[in-house]
């Protein structure tokens, strides 16, 4: 019995109605693989898009963070309930006291307190995460006392991201490669622009009409 038949249907009935450009999906179950696209993964150029496109996942690269520190976690090399100044001592925000007292755990569940939508262009060198990390020493405003709720905080997660690189001695990217995406054999996976064009790649929709997205970052 072939896996979701109408899984063609489901994702071209789907981009239609939310008015996607394109789209791709996969359900694996077992051994099995049901794998289904739709649409154009870049209006300009009409490009078809297919299972084996790549799409940016955003927020999604937050769960891989996430696992990178539990391995920390794992190894003994990182408490969730110690203050992340313990590991990065360059850590901190506007509130000193939060500053001190922000565990890792907090910011993994989104519940450090601070401002999450810090979105300043710190580049694309190595020492990028740490530049954005001394941003936050500055601009980060605490609008609750750490733990008591949650306040989706990418901010912190760009701070996770920098205790990685800290205590693995090497940049987020090359933690991420070397000990996750690489593992796995997620041989469709790309980091950075130049990464990605070696693919099938989409591009990014905005506006009404839509059109292509010329944000770079």
């Amino acid at each position: 019995m072939t896996l979701l038949p109408d899984l063609q249907g489901w994702i071209d009935r789907a981009a239609g109605r939310h008015g996607v450009p394109g789209a791709a999906v996969a359900v694996g179950m077992g051994d099995r693989l049901a794998e289904a696209a739709t649409g154009v993964i870049n209006l300009n150029t009409g490009v078809e898009a297919t299972a084996d496109s790549l799409f940016q996942i955003g927020s999604v690269t937050k769960a891989w963070t996430a696992a990178l520190v539990m391995q920390l976690v794992g190894e003994g090399l990182v408490d969730l309930d110690e203050p992340v100044r313990r590991y990065l001592p360059e850590f901190g925000v506007l509130d000193a006291a939060a500053a001190e007292s922000i565990t890792v755990r907090q910011l993994l569940s989104h519940t450090g307190g601070f401002d999450g939508d810090l979105f300043e262009d710190t580049g694309r060198g190595d020492d990028a995460v740490a530049k954005f990390v001394a941003f936050m020493r500055g601009n980060a405003r605490q609008v609750s006392g750490p733990g008591e709720l949650f306040s989706y905080c990418n901010a912190g997660y760009c701070a996770l991201g920098a205790l990685v690189a800290r205590l693995r001695g090497r940049t987020w990217e090359a933690a991420m490669r070397e000990l996750l995406i690489d593992p796995l054999g997620a041989r469709h996976m790309a980091l950075y622009a130049e990464e990605a064009i070696m693919f099938r790649a989409a591009v990014g929709h905005v506006g009404e009409p839509l059109r292509v997205s010329p944000r770079r970052r």
